[in-house]
């Protein structure tokens, strides 16, 4: 079997990329020998791998670098002569704005890959005898890292995912995303996880020379949640959400939205905790307490999402994130089990949602928010069957981890045979 490095954040530890990344692992360890190389935090290795994974995976652990003064002076110096930097320079001089913050930006970014670099070589997990898949789960650091290890092994293919943080330059300081051209004219595909993705990449990031050829849209899929969700028959209508609790995914919206519900009863469940949790709740009380119609909870994090679609009634799914990379995993559980989702026109939330439920846009106000919820909420019954018809639809033909999963590995194995 092929070798394929599967370079992570820090799974298998932590939580984070746990959902995305497992499923494909299920799949490709029966076409490809696996190491996972994770960046895990010391302190998250300590906490143990969460669950068993699957047999025959190897992991090797390079942790997450932290820089001294020492390395700082080090890459300060060589991003100077090395012809990579030259050319990250040369770039950022050329730009208009934020010169200062693109520089200190670029540098932490190749001082990174420079010490990550030297903890590769020293594993030893690269032979330079056999042919290699390098496949970085996120386009960052590491990714470049490879690319620099790999003009010593020849038989090394590198392909990258991209998601948000590491895709908008907007979502990094000086907005600028560090050494993309540098590590495209290496890499041997780009997998973007919706087409909107795909399209910033093309437009704002590409550079001109490299060929199209190279950006793929392979979306993150997931299994089925396994129940078809029955229209409810309660008076009290069930709405979920699911997201970490953060500015940016502004849950007070949804608060703001069923603050104007006048006589619907509702009952809002929140899953996912985050740095704004504490905040959200005491806005909750604040806001809603008048309110005999609403009832809410927060469950914090739940490890088991499916779990809680199994043994629990949901109408309809709602978020109102002002951004995202992709096309969110909560939407895609949703509609698994047949449920209307309403979500914002941002990224490749806007791709999910067309007749299987409402499109908010990009920055609704509470009152959008109150309407479209009840829009879903007083479709007549047939309607409402085909709405929920319409979204199982969806999940099947773009997002059931069976039919994603064979462009993924469509694209690694093209890899091999270009060469």
């Amino acid at each position: 079997m092929t070798k394929l490095i599967l370079a992570t954040e820090s799974f298998p530890y932590g939580k984070g990329e746990r959902t995305f990344i497992l499923p494909e692992i299920e799949r490709l360890r029966k076409y490809f020998d696996i190491t996972i190389v994770s960046h895990a935090s010391r302190s998250q290795m300590k906490e143990g791998i969460p669950e068993k994974l699957p047999e025959n995976i190897k992991v090797v652990c390079l942790e997450r670098p932290q820089l001294s003064v020492f390395d700082k002076v080090r890459a300060l110096i060589s991003i100077f002569t090395d012809r990579d930097g030259r050319l990250e320079i040369r770039e950022i001089l050329q730009g208009k704005s934020e010169k200062r913050a693109r520089f200190y930006q670029s540098l932490a970014f190749y001082a990174q890959s420079r010490s990550d670099q030297k903890k590769l070589r020293q594993s030893g997990i690269l032979s330079g005898e056999e042919p290699v898949i390098y496949y970085a789960f996120w386009y960052t650091y590491f990714c470049y890292s490879m690319i620099r290890e790999k003009r010593r092994y020849p038989n090394v293919h590198v392909v990258t995912r991209t998601h948000g943080v590491d895709l908008y330059h907007e979502r990094v300081p000086g907005g600028r995303q560090p050494f993309r051209h540098q590590m495209e004219k290496q890499l041997d595909a780009i997998l973007f996880a919706c087409e909107y993705g795909a399209g910033y990449y093309a437009a704002c990031a590409k550079d001109k020379q490299t060929s199209a050829d190279k950006l793929h849209v392979c979306k993150l899929g997931i299994e089925g949640a396994g129940r078809q969700m029955p229209v409810g028959r309660s008076e009290e209508w069930e709405l979920l959400s699911c997201s970490n609790v953060l500015p940016l995914k502004r849950i007070h919206l949804i608060i703001d939205g069923l603050a104007q519900i006048q006589k619907a009863k509702i009952h809002w469940t929140h899953i996912g905790d985050g740095s704004e949790l504490a905040d959200m709740e005491r806005y909750a009380a604040e806001k809603l307490k008048d309110k005999d119609n609403i009832r809410y909870t927060f469950t914090g994090f739940l490890k088991d999402v499916h779990a809680y679609y199994q043994h629990n009634q949901v109408d309809c799914f709602i978020t109102t994130s002002a951004t995202e990379g992709g096309c969110p995993v909560s939407i895609q559980e949703a509609m698994s089990c047949g449920i209307p989702v309403i979500g914002t026109d941002v990224g490749g939330i806007t791709e999910m949602i067309k007749d299987n439920g409402i499109l908010l846009s990009a920055e609704p106000d509470q009152d959008e928010v109150a309407g479209a919820i009840l829009g879903v909420m007083t479709q007549e019954r047939h309607d409402l069957e085909e709405m929920k018809a319409a979204a199982y639809r969806r999940w099947k033909e773009e997002f059931d981890i069976n039919k994603s999963f064979e462009k993924v590995l469509k694209t690694l194995q093209s890899c091999l045979s270009d060469k």
